[in-house]
């Protein structure tokens, strides 16, 4: 049986009309898929740029966090300094005091000889007197540097204590470093790359 030329053109219009409606699906199909890759897209560098600007955020804190160490160090090792001079002081007061006994010791020994003489005894005995005086000097001067090497050990220890508090901030601020990427990487987990 052979067709009619009407019923054939019905069925390649029908066929035309199924083709393009295909067609439209299909572009439907590829404009849906590249407006989704789009926003993927989007997001991810929207997310990519918020964890560049807390990872920068969070370098500035911690340089400005090693500057104040770094200024604390400095301030340690002047009074290091401050200590260790005050020592070498003491140091030499220490050796005018062994002297001034030395010759607290002499005097002594020159009594004995000029005892009965008491213009000499009375020479040796202003010798020791004056001698006394010099150890007392010292002496004094020993205190003093005690006393300036006590002051430079408190302002150590209240230089090492705050040492210790920048440094727990700045565990904390590393710790608030991890939490912050962690959450700034939450929305990239929701999005469907493969894992």
């Amino acid at each position: 049986m052979e067709m009619e030329p009407r019923q054939m053109a019905e069925i390649i219009e029908q066929s035309l009309r199924e083709f393009n409606s295909a067609m439209q699906h299909r572009e439907q199909a590829i404009v849906k898929i590249g407006n989704q890759t789009a926003q993927i897209i989007r997001v991810s560098m929207i997310g990519l740029i918020l964890v560049l600007c807390a990872v920068f955020a969070l370098i500035a804190i911690l340089l400005s966090d090693m500057g104040n160490i770094t200024k604390s160090l400095k301030d340690v090792v002047h009074h290091m300094a401050n200590v260790n001079q005050n020592i070498v002081l003491m140091t030499e007061n220490m050796k005018n005091v062994k002297h001034s006994v030395d010759l607290v010791r002499v005097s002594i020994d020159g009594v004995e000889k000029h005892i009965r003489v008491m213009p000499l005894m009375q020479a040796s005995v202003d010798h020791i007197n004056d001698n006394i005086f010099a150890m007392n000097d010292s002496i004094h001067d020993i205190n003093t540097s005690i006393k300036s090497l006590n002051n430079n050990i408190t302002v150590m220890g209240v230089d090492m204590a705050r040492i210790n508090q920048q440094f727990s901030s700045l565990n904390y601020q590393l710790n608030g470093m991890g939490s912050n990427i962690n959450s700034i990487a939450a929305p990239i987990k929701m999005l469907p790359f493969p894992r």
